[in-house]
């Protein structure tokens, strides 16, 4: 489905603003145009623009009311939805199909029709129809088993977001719906095809440029674009190959425009027992001539260890999110960060740790005595290290402001007279 369905709209004249959704008035005549940050649509002059909570948009005519969900959320699976959940607010549809098991498919009250409203190539909207013939599934049917519009409904993927579009008759009684073919319900699906021709799915949410386009672990990066505080929510950055990199929460302006984060320090490693290696959340047999180089010590069970490690300089791909609605993405690269005379390699185990458990650091520049790791704001001081490449510690108590909401993850380093490490992420049960 092409983000753009039509354009070619009319100039504006008259702007004001209507229950969070622009509505701009054109010329006598003309229908008004309905805009927001996901859509912007003409409607005809005797068809009313009804107030709808954004980003749904309803127009109505009579009791003709015809629904625009540009932001179709749901929780199946399925590409545009099940029937069930584009459905559910269909008034008409209800008077028909009220007393059928749910979740229904709506074949089990419609009669076989391939009528449709032809919109443009890409997008028309199947009407469905029912009659006496229909029986044994609870449906309600007219009097003298006459065929009757119920409803018509569409769904697809928009720029990127999926969409729905639901025409219906505002009545619970199934003897109002009016039968197929009258000239009346024929002249409805005449307009609303002409209104839905001026349709324009939006991009809600986009990323326009990265200032600067590289940096190392820990610096600020900004985000300039669009949508970042999208029907009063806040979006969050994301890292392609990393997506479930900890980093802290970012910063928006209050036009949402603009969004400051922190590059991800660290990223965690999953192994798994002897003999075996994490590949897409399973723990598999080794393929042949694989090498081990995530040096994530494999422990006992199912699931090794969990290791934190910095995270490795190379080009990665940005992108935001809010909910189920993810941007475009950009490329981004993150830089080497600056040697250090104290650096972590790695921390196992630094995920669903439990205060008191024994934890180890590996790294270089780490004293005979007198080495400490910082967790968050709690710290575990006088640490020994043999090597000066290991050391070994009690988990302390989690202190200070988490990194991600609901969970306690925090940075972690060490710091001993040379200096101060690297970060590396630190979670606990």
């Amino acid at each position: 489905m092409c983000a753009m369905l039509s354009s070619g709209l009319a100039s504006v004249v008259l702007l004001t603003l209507m229950a969070g959704t622009l509505v701009a008035q054109s010329a006598p005549g003309d229908g008004a145009v309905v805009e927001n940050e996901f859509l912007k649509i003409r409607s005809l002059p005797d068809w009313t623009i009804a107030k709808s909570a954004e980003p749904i948009v309803s127009l109505s005519k009579g009791k003709y009311r015809l629904v625009i969900n540009p932001m179709f959320l749901h929780a199946s699976g399925v590409e545009g939805g099940r029937f069930s959940e584009i459905t559910a607010d269909m008034k008409s549809l209800n008077a028909v199909m009220a007393e059928v098991d749910q979740p229904a498919g709506g074949f089990e009250c419609t009669a076989a029709s391939r009528d449709v409203i032809f919109v443009t190539k890409d997008l028309s909207v199947g009407n469905l129809y029912t009659d006496s013939s229909k029986v044994g599934a609870g449906c309600h049917f007219p009097k003298g088993g006459k065929s009757v519009w119920f409803g018509s409904f569409s769904g697809g993927i928009g720029a990127e977001t999926e969409y729905t579009v639901t025409f219906y008759y505002d009545t619970d009684d199934v003897n109002e719906l009016l039968r197929r073919g009258d000239p009346e319900l024929q002249r409805a699906f005449r307009e609303v095809a002409e209104i839905l021709r001026t349709l324009e799915l939006k991009t809600p949410l986009g990323i326009s440029s990265i200032d600067p386009a590289s940096a190392a672990p820990g610096e600020k990066v900004a985000l300039h674009g669009h949508g970042f505080r999208l029907l009063g929510g806040s979006a969050q950055v994301r890292f392609e190959e990393i997506p479930d990199a900890p980093t802290t929460p970012p910063s928006i302006d209050a036009e949402g425009t603009t969004l400051t984060f922190e590059v991800p320090s660290a990223i965690e490693v999953v192994s798994c027992q002897e003999g075996r290696i994490e590949i897409g959340g399973l723990c598999l047999p080794i393929p042949p001539g694989h090498v081990d180089v995530d040096d994530c010590p494999r422990t006992g069970g199912q699931i090794g260890n969990f290791c934190g490690k910095p995270v490795p300089p190379g080009m990665y791909r940005i992108s935001v999110m809010q909910g189920q609605i993810i941007s475009q993405s950009l490329p981004f690269t993150i830089l080497a960060p600056g040697s250090t005379p104290v650096s972590i390699s790695l921390i196992f185990r630094n995920f669903m740790a439990w205060p008191g458990e024994t934890i180890t650091v590996r790294g270089s520049g780490f004293t005979t005595t007198g080495n400490i790791v910082h967790i968050g704001s709690a710290a575990v001081p006088e640490i020994a290290s043999t090597d000066g490449k290991t050391i070994t510690f009690k988990a302390p108590e989690p202190e200070g402001t988490s990194l991600q909401t609901g969970m306690r993850v925090y940075k972690a380093w060490v710091s001993n007279t040379n200096g101060e490490s690297n970060r590396v992420t630190f979670g606990y049960r």
